[in-house]
């Protein structure tokens, strides 16, 4: 059994990415406390500054929170970790994981989307590359 699972929720797709991952996180941890579910918004421009910097970053944070609330809603009512963080996706996934000290990352993948994932790789392939803690990558 892991002590800690990070799953990361993106809004691509999200009801069958959510359930597919979560469903499987429970499997392998079923104490919902042992599950943080992550959000990470895009990084605001450094040119955005004050109030409109302060009003992006709130609207993103509740854009998240509706994500992360729909994502738990896809198996039931059931009180699980949230965090929502701003930041270059793989790079936070792999930084929350250790902040957190997880020791299993599970992600939802579905291969390249586009031609960026074809040139850069997935989200999925970087944070395999950029990061020592195990994952279990989910396909649909």
């Amino acid at each position: 059994m892991y002590s800690k699972i990070l799953v990361p929720i993106s809004a691509k797709n999200l009801e069958i990415r959510a359930r597919a991952v979560l469903l499987h996180a429970l499997a392998l941890n079923p104490e919902t406390n042992k599950i943080l579910l992550l959000y990470v918004t895009e990084p605001i421009s450094g040119l955005v500054g004050g109030q409109s910097h302060a009003q992006l970053k709130r609207e993103q944070e509740e854009e998240g929170r509706v994500f992360l609330h729909t994502a738990i809603n896809t198996i039931g009512e059931r009180s699980f970790a949230v965090r929502i963080e701003e930041g270059t996706v793989a790079e936070t996934i792999v930084r929350v994981a250790h902040e957190e000290k997880s020791d299993l990352i599970i992600m939802f993948t579905d291969g390249r989307d586009s031609l960026q994932d074809a040139l850069l790789g997935s989200i999925t392939e970087r944070v395999l590359r950029l990061s020592d803690i195990a994952l279990l990558a989910i396909r649909h």
